[in-house]
């Protein structure tokens, strides 16, 4: 299903057959950006496995979504739902952009695309994880309607550098 488009940009959901590009992706922004949990050279995934790792999300109903120019991959966001009846009205979300991939509303498309995912299968919060000096993803989160809900202090070590992430969610409708 293809959700959006901005400029070239098309918001679409992944197929397997996406996988070698989207982990091209994935080594590209590990390499250009220090907001991922990922350093370089850490992923370690090879295309069978990640191709696998998204059939895994399809037969759960989970969601990833890229953003494609031409046959290249530039962005993308997930969703990936908990497990038990307690706990699967709500989804986990991921999301990163290409430096040159963002300010061009990329995503917000994505965002706007996992909101429609959400209602379509019945989760009512989403919840992510920013660290908390990454000011414009915060801003983006925040109007697509995530709010504070905390802090985790000293989580990760960047560049040898203690980081606090913030907890954020949005409850939807």
């Amino acid at each position: 299903m293809i959700f959006g488009q901005v400029d070239q940009l098309r918001i679409r959901d992944a197929e397997l057959s996406d996988a070698a590009a989207v982990l091209r992706m994935l080594n590209e922004l590990d390499e250009e950006t220090r907001f991922m949990m990922l350093e370089p050279g850490e992923r370690g995934l090879d295309v069978a496995r990640f191709a696998g790792w998204l059939a895994d999300l399809r037969l759960r109903s989970d969601c990833y979504l890229v953003a494609g120019e031409g046959s290249e991959v530039v962005g993308f966001a997930h969703a990936e739902r908990g497990l038990y009846r307690r706990n699967k009205h709500s989804a986990e979300v991921v999301m990163g952009l290409l430096p040159r991939a963002r300010g061009r509303g990329v995503g917000t498309k994505l965002l706007a695309a996992i909101d429609e995912w959400a209602a379509r299968v019945g989760v009512t919060r989403l919840e992510l994880t920013v660290m908390a000096h990454n000011l414009p993803a915060i801003g983006l989160y925040s109007k697509r309607g995530y709010a504070a809900e905390g802090v985790r202090r000293h989580s990760l070590v960047v560049d040898g550098q203690p980081v606090d992430e913030l907890v954020m969610a949005k409850i939807t409708e």
